[in-house]
């Protein structure tokens, strides 16, 4: 089986010309996205190939298969203009003869040219249209399916920024705050909560800009409310429509960005099963299959300080970062309790990431250590933005760096435990030269 991906699927989903909420451009994001894929070593078994954008560190394949992961890797080697891997797969002009031994293969998500490198390499497995898959990620979908489910939903379609400030201005006057979520915004891009009138309608004004150069627009209006914690359920649907659940992540998130995840404690998930949790999740693998939809699929849910469950609030039908935890958590912990995260980070050179790797080991940073403990590295390409030793930009100006994205599994006997190993991390990284954000 090839095992690939393009991530920020949300992204190739938006329809053109759809309004857009505010947002500060991060130019060094797109390099860090594109070597996300090397996260779906956790996925692959010893007969799958995991194709990458980038090369992978040998020393960390190496430390990969020592703690138990096997698989085969392929690097993508297009070029990295083009965002979208299978676009850029699919408009090589000649057939890579290396993808030709496969006969299936599986992406993270549906997106733009998955279909037409299925064809192109005659992969015989089957998936959802673009069409179908796209229509049942929209966060639209979510809040129309929660309100058929569950006869309410606490999110409101508006079509239009006049229809945003009237709702807007309603929900103001019954709620501490109101939330304005894209239909496809993702990992805290396209959700802006609201305290006060003037910031709404500044934002109404600057939608009001855009309607008035001809784009649509359709965004979700809740209520702000009072959370207790958020989770995640993860399952897939096979092409008869059976389901079968995967498991349950609690989620951690900053500021509505998803900044990690962990196994849902038992006793969590005996209430859910308690209060009918279940139930609502079959229904809605039954009705994302009557949409035509099959394959991985993440709902988020949340559970109120009140103690209420809002079963259904957005639907990832996609593999997920939760999946990626699960399976992480199910191959590692042995019992210890496994969490995964990670950091911003910055670096001016791309340092020997096999000695760094020794040195964590020889400090007990490294998982396993001698308590069984320890930090699984995830991502060195994330960490330095997919550049190599030869093509890392030489002509930093002082003070700058190339910022990447350190992706982490800690498995710790608690919280303070996993504190102190993240700090000798944070440590352990600055000295060679590196900068840590958090």
């Amino acid at each position: 089986m090839l095992v690939a991906s393009t991530f920020d699927s949300e992204t190739y989903w938006r329809e053109e010309g759809s309004s857009r909420l505010p947002f500060i451009p991060d130019p060094s994001r797109s390099r860090v996205v594109m070597a996300m894929d090397e996260l779906l070593a956790s996925l692959c078994g010893p007969e799958d190939t995991l194709l990458t954008r980038f090369e992978m560190d040998e020393a960390h394949m190496d430390y990969l298969a020592h703690i138990g992961f096997h698989f085969k890797q392929l690097s993508a080697n297009v070029p990295s203009h083009v965002p979208n891997l299978f676009r850029a797969l699919y408009e090589v002009s000649e057939t890579d003869e290396r993808l030709k031994q496969f006969s299936e293969m599986t992406p993270f998500s549906v997106v733009p040219y998955v279909h037409e490198l299925l064809d192109r390499y005659n992969y015989s497995n089957k998936l959802p249209t673009l069409q179908d898959v796209k229509r049942v990620n929209s966060k639209l979908y979510s809040a129309d399916l929660a309100k058929r489910l569950l006869g309410s939903s606490y999110s409101q379609p508006v079509f239009s920024a006049d229809e945003l400030a009237a709702v807007g201005l309603e929900l103001m006057g019954l709620s501490n705050g109101v939330l304005l979520k894209d239909p496809f915004g993702v990992a805290g891009k396209g959700n802006m909560l609201f305290k006060n009138l003037s910031s709404l309608e500044r934002v109404v004004s600057y939608l009001r800009k855009q309607e008035q150069a001809g784009s649509s627009t359709a965004f979700l209006v809740e209520p702000f409310l009072d959370v207790k914690y958020d989770f995640s359920c993860q399952f897939s649907i096979d092409e008869s429509g059976s389901y079968q659940i995967v498991g349950l992540q609690q989620i951690i998130n900053r500021q509505f960005a998803y900044v990690g995840s962990q196994a849902m404690q038992e006793e969590n998930s005996h209430s859910l099963i308690r209060n009918g949790y279940f139930d609502v999740i079959e229904k809605l693998a039954s009705s994302l299959y009557k949409d035509r939809y099959f394959g991985h699929v993440c709902v988020d849910s949340m559970i109120l300080k009140n103690g209420t469950i809002v079963p259904i609030v957005e639907i990832n039908a996609r593999q997920s970062m939760g999946l990626v935890s699960h399976r992480l958590g199910e191959r590692l912990e042995n019992g210890k309790h496994g969490t995964f995260t990670f950091r911003t980070v910055g670096s001016r050179h791309r340092f020997d990431y096999g000695q760094w790797l020794r040195q964590l080991d020889d400090d007990g940073v490294l998982y396993p250590n001698h308590t069984g403990e320890g930090i699984i590295p995830l991502s060195p390409a994330c960490m330095f933005a997919g550049y190599g030793e030869s093509d890392y930009p030489q002509t930093l100006s002082e003070g700058s760096f190339i910022k990447g994205r350190l992706y982490l599994f800690v498995i710790a006997r608690d919280v303070q435990e996993q504190k102190s190993l993240i700090d000798k991390l944070k440590e352990r990284f600055e000295v060679q030269g590196g900068k840590w954000y958090g």
